[in-house]
Formats: structure tokens, C-alpha cells, sequence
């Protein structure tokens, strides 16, 4: 199968046009621009998703789409793998009478932020002077200074004189290393060295190194311990113990792409271990040396934990 013709998998297309919106929402921004570089160099079918896009992109208008019958010829002359249904799918375009609109009003947090990380990715970066962060998989922050706020994700921030920008709160540190993470429904903050105060319209509260707090739009709930560590990724580890096989699972779905569940039969299942993430494949197989378990996969995309037979 020839360059052109190859079908690239939705994945790789729907990162494409995120670079691409991003890019295009933040022209002047050069750290974006290298790290959709590095994105591009790291594997041929994403340098082939990019000129796509390209080719398809240099014939809208930023916001809007030229009307459904100009839409299916622009993307056959662009030599585009994707049926024109299944590119507006995934461009999130909606019909309207007469045209197509792109709804950059409601793209995901990432298409909008100063720095983002996709699906599976972590970054590290030292902002104004000696003020360290990270980003953890499908995170977005935006900064000024030393101002940090938290788009969507997962953030560890090392440093003096920081303030972070969560949903439902405003963390604030003289010195501290502290994690923030947006759940459904609440922010999540954990210390682990110095002090952290929270502002929020619930009140405020001043969370202690080896403490957490659940952030909630009307109340401040402590966060004692857990299945999980909390700073475990930001060393490239999944660390957990005695946490449920469902939960596990959702926590390690959030470094691929894809679909990962298990059978309710082996939710309730408990283990506990030290997984590296930069090996997702390895991980879920590990899963079968500490449970009576054992994977189903149709597609890398697409994967069962069963009960072993």
C-alpha cells in the first residue's frame, strides 16, 4: 500500500488536527511548536497525519468549513484516507443549513493552553528560574510567571512562591512539592513536602507534607493515604497497593489509547505492585503473573481482563 494511500488509525488523525488547532490558537508560541515537532519525528505515520491535515487545513478558514459538497471534494484532492463523514466525525464538525462549522468553542482544554501533554505522554520543564514542573499523560496547564492553572489532567509542581489554579480551588505554596489532579467532580491536591494553603468558596485550609484534600465545589474533604501514590508517575512508575482490579485498570487506561475494562467477576480483585508506564503492554501482562487472570485482545486498542481458565 502506497504513503498516500495508507488508512492511518483515528488515534493518530485526532492527534493531527489537535496539533494542528493548537498551533493554530497559538501561533506565537515556540514551545508548542517544538513539541508538535518532536511529536511529528517520532513515528512516520504521524508525519503522514500532519501533511494531511495540512493539506485539508489550507482550505478552511480558522473557525469554519466551506459548505458539505465543497468539504467531500477539498478532502479527495487532498488524497485524505478518511470518508468525509468519518473526517467531520472526527474533526468535530457540525452540519448545519447551508455550511459546516468547527466547534473551536468547545474543544477539549489541551487545544487551548499554553502546555499540553497527549494521551500516554509526560513533561518536565523548569519555569522562571527554579520552579520545576511537570506534566503528567493528557494534562494542560497555562502560565504566567510563576501562575499556574490547571486546564485538565495532572500536575507536580517543586518550588518556591507558586500558586496553581485548580477547578474548585486556589493552591498556594512559599515551598512545597505538591501534586494537583482534576477528577470528576473535584480537584485532588497532595503534598509531599512543605505546606500548601487552599482558597476556595468551601473555605480555607492548610494541607501538611504526607497529607491530600478532595476540593469540592461547597466543601474541603482529607485525603488520608490511598491505594495509590500519588507522585509514583512523575518517576515513570504506577505504584499501588491492595487497590481493586477495576481501579487499577482506570488508572492504567489513562496512559493509552484505547478501551480497557475487566469483567465484573474480577473487579473486586485486589493487587498491589510497582508498574512502569513507559511499558503499557508489559504492565497489563503483569497483571497476569499477580491474579488469576488473564488479557483479551482484539485490537491494541481493545482490551479485556477475564478470569483465567
Amino acid at each position: 500500500m502506497s504513503a498516500t494511500a495508507e488508512r492511518l488509525p483515528d488515534s493518530i488523525v485526532r492527534m493531527a488536527i489537535e496539533w494542528q488547532m493548537r498551533l493554530r490558537a497559538n501561533p506565537a508560541n515556540v514551545e508548542l511548536f517544538s513539541q508538535c515537532q518532536a511529536w511529528r519525528l517520532r513515528d512516520a505515520r504521524h508525519e503522514l497525519a500532519w501533511q494531511r491535515m495540512q493539506q485539508v487545513s489550507g482550505h478552511f478558514h480558522n473557525g469554519h468549513l466551506p459548505d458539505a459538497a465543497r468539504t467531500a471534494s477539498v478532502l479527495r484532492q487532498a488524497d485524505v484516507d478518511l470518508s468525509r463523514r468519518r473526517t467531520l466525525k472526527l474533526l468535530g464538525i457540525g452540519l448545519a443549513a447551508g455550511g459546516t462549522t468547527l466547534l473551536i468553542g468547545h474543544a477539549p482544554p489541551a487545544w487551548r493552553s499554553d502546555l499540553a501533554t497527549a494521551v500516554g505522554e509526560r513533561r518536565q520543564l523548569r519555569l522562571d528560574g527554579n520552579l520545576d514542573v511537570q506534566l503528567n499523560t493528557d494534562s494542560a496547564i497555562d502560565v504566567q510567571g510563576r501562575d499556574i492553572v490547571l486546564r485538565s489532567g495532572e500536575v507536580l509542581v517543586d518550588g518556591d512562591a507558586w500558586q496553581v489554579q485548580c477547578r474548585y480551588g486556589l493552591c498556594s505554596a512559599q515551598h512545597a512539592r505538591a501534586v494537583l489532579r482534576e477528577r470528576e467532580g473535584y480537584s485532588e491536591l497532595h503534598v509531599q513536602q512543605g505546606e500548601v494553603q487552599v482558597n476556595s468558596p468551601a473555605g480555607v485550609e492548610r494541607v501538611q507534607a504526607g497529607s491530600g484534600l478532595a476540593i469540592y465545589p461547597g466543601q474541603l474533604m482529607p485525603l488520608n493515604g490511598g491505594a495509590l501514590d500519588p507522585f509514583a508517575w512523575s518517576r515513570g512508575l504506577l505504584v499501588v497497593d491492595d487497590m481493586r482490579l477495576a481501579d487499577f485498570l482506570a488508572e492504567a487506561a489513562r496512559y493509552r489509547q484505547g478501551w480497557v475494562r475487566c469483567d465484573a467477576q474480577v473487579a473486586d480483585l485486589r493487587l498491589s505492585g510497582v508498574f512502569q508506564l513507559d511499558e503499557p503492554g508489559a504492565l497489563l501482562e503483569n497483571i497476569t503473573h499477580l491474579l488469576p487472570v488473564q488479557i483479551e485482545q482484539r485490537t491494541r486498542w481493545w482490551v479485556r481482563v477475564v478470569a483465567a481458565v
